[in-house]
């Protein structure tokens, strides 16, 4: 594997011993781009327990009749959702008895693109990933949760499908907008080390990042690597990690990309080494 244009660093979350979706395709698209691609999580996902999970279920059919007439909209409030939702088979049943009621609002593009395909996997309901509520700002919550609210229908509800161990700011956000919704954490996030980069001296790293919460300790992983801060670029499609990129390393040098799709971003990296004339 040629890595005459770099080094990228997939730092999305993945659950254990596999890739994130991201840094599999951006792997698979590694030899045609001249990149080595390491895979760099710096949280693993992991479902939680199965009582968690029972009181989620219990939560929504405490609030949620199967056979009411009012929309549910299912809120992913991480790029991680979807995935998560896909392993929990009894809440994808519990959205299949209702399919004919369902909205569905994610965080940012990609986040709707996989929230499609496992609707569709999950045999929970098919629609088009432009059909799918999204902030006009990538992660912005308040773009997000303005357009829900904006959009509500009558007696509305609001499935929040969030990590555990996050403030909720979604869903009390929108039941401070008039909206019922339910934080339905049934996902987590558990800190691991950093991967092992190859040694070089005269290596250029592209740092591949989708949340602004993340940067400070991506940035101490690659600190204490000795890697030259100098020799890393960062990308990603929030303006939100460029903000978050200038309070502690304000020499850093970020590329926002329109989104983060894997030729996306490999063509931004190729253009820059190889520009256009």
């Amino acid at each position: 594997m040629s890595d005459k244009n770099g080094t990228v660093i997939v730092t999305s979350p993945a659950w254990e011993s596999h890739s994130s979706p991201l840094g599999a395709s951006l792997a698979r698209l590694a030899d045609k781009y001249l990149v080595n691609v390491i895979q760099s999580p710096i949280m693993q996902l992991e479902m939680v327990n199965d009582a968690v999970r029972r009181a989620v279920l219990r939560e929504l059919a405490d609030w949620d009749e199967v056979k009411a007439d009012y929309a549910i909209t299912v809120v992913c409030s991480t790029p991680e959702a979807p995935d998560a939702l896909e392993q929990f088979d009894d809440l994808c049943l519990a959205l299949q008895i209702r399919e004919d009621r369902l909205k569905f609002a994610a965080i940012d593009q990609e986040t709707a693109i996989s929230l499609s395909e496992v609707c569709h996997i999950k045999e929970i309901s098919k629609f088009h990933f432009s059909s799918v509520m999204t902030p006009e700002t990538p992660g912005s919550i308040k773009d997000l949760t303005d357009l829900v609210t904006k959009r509500e229908e009558e007696r509305e509800l609001c499935l929040v499908f969030e990590p555990a161990e996050s403030s909720g700011l979604i869903a009390r956000t929108l039941i401070g907008n008039g909206l019922r919704a339910i934080r339905m954490g049934f996902y987590k996030y558990r800190p691991i080390q950093m991967a092992n980069l190859p040694p070089t001296d005269n290596q250029s790293w592209w740092v591949v990042v989708n949340d602004a919460i993340a940067v400070p300790d991506i940035a101490k992983g690659l600190k204490r690597q000795n890697i030259n801060f100098s020799k890393i670029r960062w990308i990603g499609c929030r303006p939100s990690v460029g903000v978050a990129l200038k309070k502690i390393l304000p020499n850093a040098e970020f590329f926002e990309v329109s989104e983060l799709r894997p030729d996306v971003v490999l063509d931004k990296i190729n253009n820059h080494i190889n520009p256009v004339l």
